[in-house]
């Protein structure tokens, strides 16, 4: 009876000293990798060019890239609310014709002010969706706008048009190519971040 008494309590040590030991090294190695995977990419983020970017969704578009008049710091204010203080540059295009919606906005925000800027796209995208009064032609396009963040890099995507075809089928497969023309745009923003 006591030998195996003392079995199991020799059992009982061996296990809270193993349960007492720190992480093996290999645990260790993978966090340290993650957390150095992660200051790269945002040591990446860093050097994104706003101008880059816009120039090759125009080139994606070709043709069928609307926006052609730039927005001042002013407009984004009135437009966007976006002041001034929240961002260190930007890009925002939209069309000359009042007819038009295509939109295209590429912030890069102020130390501290991505979320502020995130939210004032996001209201402004609600604002079009919900309550603006649009040509039926551009129901789909600004139903399948987006607002895109990449760290303290906000954008506002509202580009491309539904195919004729898609149209004469009906709402949702004019919503959905609407969709796949607008994803254009936010792959290569995408592509910038990888």
């Amino acid at each position: 009876m006591k030998k195996s008494y003392l079995i199991i309590m020799a059992g009982f040590i061996a296990l809270s000293v193993t349960a007492c030991q720190p992480k093996n090294s290999q645990n260790q190695n993978s966090n340290t990798q993650e957390t150095t995977a992660e200051a790269t990419t945002e040591e990446a983020v860093v050097d994104v060019d706003l101008n880059e970017i816009q120039k090759k969704v125009q080139e994606a578009y070709g043709e069928g890239y609307i926006p052609s008049m730039d927005y001042d710091a002013q407009a984004m204010e009135d437009l966007f609310g976006i002041s001034k203080d929240m961002y260190e540059e930007f890009i925002a295009q939209g069309p000359m014709i009042s007819v038009h919606v295509d939109t295209f906005i590429a912030v890069k925000a102020a130390e501290g002010k991505a979320d502020a800027v995130e939210e004032a796209l996001n209201a402004y995208r609600d604002k079009q969706v919900n309550d603006s009064v649009q040509y039926p032609m551009n129901l789909p396009k600004v139903s399948s706008s987006q607002v895109v963040r990449h760290g303290d890099y906000v954008f506002f995507v509202m580009l491309g048009t539904p195919d004729e075809e898609a149209e004469l089928k009906g709402e949702e497969e004019a919503l959905e190519s609407a969709r796949e023309n607008n994803q254009i745009a936010i792959d290569i923003i995408d592509g910038f971040f990888q």
